[in-house]
């Protein structure tokens, strides 16, 4: 059985998802514009569905997302983690915050834990992620963490995005 760690910054514990995460899941996927980047708005039920996904990835890939949480407080903020859906070119860093929690560095902090996960856990020589034109929240993000376009691909949902590389952060200050 695969264990999934938790991985842990200043201000951020990343911890496996769990089953009462799913009222943060039905929260952000019944938001339109917040969730129309990961195919929203969906029903309740596909929410649930985007959780199980997300536990499931973890025991069969050995990867996947986090859930996103304050250390002051323990209220969890969105996900980010590293997913490779079946037919897709490569794996991708993938994030998503809840609306009142964007804009605070929280995305960025936990991308950064990612990436070094993937860099030092998993001996990857970087990440990617692939990024819609209209996404210019996440082309921002991605640049902000060293990214580069290493090349444009049409994926098999029919739309054609930037490919970043992602390299691994500097070590966080101890």
């Amino acid at each position: 059985m695969t264990t999934i760690p938790n991985l842990e910054t200043e201000r951020l514990i990343l911890r496996a998802p769990e089953g009462h995460d799913f009222a943060l899941y039905r929260k952000f996927y019944a938001d339109a514009e917040g969730s129309g980047n990961y195919g929203g708005p969906l029903r309740s039920d596909e929410a649930y569905r985007k959780l199980c996904y997300d536990l499931g990835h973890w025991y069969l890939q050995g990867f996947g997302k986090w859930i996103v949480e304050r250390r002051e407080d323990g209220v969890a903020v969105g996900g980010c983690g590293i997913v490779h859906p079946i037919g897709w070119p490569s794996h991708e860093l993938t994030w998503w915050l809840l609306p009142e929690y964007r804009g605070h560095g929280y995305a960025a902090e936990a991308s950064r834990a990612v990436i070094r996960f993937a860099c030092q856990t998993l001996r990857w020589p970087g990440v990617e992620t692939h990024l819609r034109d209209e996404n210019e929240a996440a082309r921002k993000l991605a640049q902000s963490l060293g990214g580069t376009v290493i090349r444009r691909e049409t994926f098999p949902d029919g739309v054609t995005r930037d490919v970043f590389a992602l390299p691994e952060p500097a070590a966080e200050p101890a």
